[in-house]
């Protein structure tokens, strides 16, 4: 290493080294003995010069990869006679041995120490720039508040009809019989959706279950719909309505529309169960076993029928 080289030749130095030549046994030859180090890892903290060997050897051990360096800047700020801080940015290349390049780009905050036989890293900060923080943002705020949501969504919504739940389904239920004790709960299912599944696949399978969820919320705009296992389904109508079989006569037209892409032989039907709060109960549990008695009916009188509407 050349004594006479500025801070900023040495950082540069430093990085070829360790990143392109992987020259891990010059680091006794760079490094000050109060050294630390904060990397991009949330593991990558070294607080002593201690702990930085052992993170340096065992990465020597254990990684087989090396980078190549696109593109790199520097700056150089004297904070005295012997101490300088440097700050930069690099894109780089990584090969990590398995056929695969990975572009990254990392942004770093050196400390050096000047000494009689040349600088030495007193302290090492990288980070890596978050594409998500908009220009207006300290920090971002709207990705971690997006991530939120779309984690809360993805715990209350069944993740392929886009429906509510099972579990949150219930929770709401209940909030709204509390609220009001008056309300239908329609329980359906598919008739002999095992024979669809059995005969066409899977995949078409859930291809009618979501066709059948979307005549659903067309159907029931203002309701609170549900899948609750395989091809189950449950809409609850809080208020008092005499609109009821209405608004199932405009499910079932809707759905035999919609199953034109389908292309069956014939049409596939559906079976509902009714039941009735306060007259069923006043709970989820209670009101949705009355439904589901009802929907059993409505099998047992041939399916394709509606059973519990007075």
């Amino acid at each position: 290493m050349d004594v006479n080289m500025t801070a900023e030749e040495f950082c540069r130095y430093v990085w070829q080294k360790y990143l392109v030549e992987r020259r891990y046994d010059i680091m006794d030859e760079v490094i000050d003995e109060q050294i630390s180090v904060i990397g991009t890892g949330a593991h990558e903290m070294c607080p002593n010069v201690e702990s930085f060997i052992t993170s340096i050897t065992r990465e020597s051990q254990e990684w087989d990869g090396a980078f190549i360096i696109k593109d790199q800047w520097y700056q150089a700020t004297e904070l005295s006679k012997s101490l300088f801080l440097v700050i930069g940015e690099l894109a780089v290349k990584e090969n990590g041995g398995d056929g695969i390049l990975y572009d990254m780009r990392f942004r770093f905050t050196m400390v050096l120490r000047k000494t009689a036989t040349g600088w030495k890293l007193l302290h090492v900060h990288q980070s890596v720039p978050d594409a998500n923080q908009a220009r207006d943002e300290f920090f971002p705020h709207r990705m971690v508040e997006e991530s939120s949501r779309q984690i809360i969504y993805n715990l209350r919504h069944d993740t392929m009809t886009g429906l509510l739940n099972r579990l949150y389904l219930k929770e709401i239920v209940n909030r709204a019989m509390a609220e009001e004790a008056a309300g239908k709960m329609l329980m359906m299912d598919i008739d002999d959706f095992k024979r669809l599944n059995d005969h066409y696949g899977h995949p078409f399978g859930d291809k009618v279950l979501i066709l059948f969820a979307q005549s659903l919320k067309t159907s029931f705009p203002q309701a609170m719909i549900g899948r609750i296992g395989g091809d189950e389904f449950i809409v609850y109508l809080p208020g008092r309505s005499d609109t009821v079989r209405e608004q199932i006569d405009r499910l079932l037209q809707d759905w035999k529309e919609s199953q034109g892409v389908l292309a069956l032989p014939q049409q596939v039907t559906i079976s509902v169960g009714i039941a009735e709060v306060p007259k069923d109960g006043n709970n989820y549990e209670a009101v949705w076993q009355k439904a589901d008695k009802a929907l059993y009916q409505a099998k047992e009188n041939g399916k394709a029928q509606i059973a519990g509407l007075e």
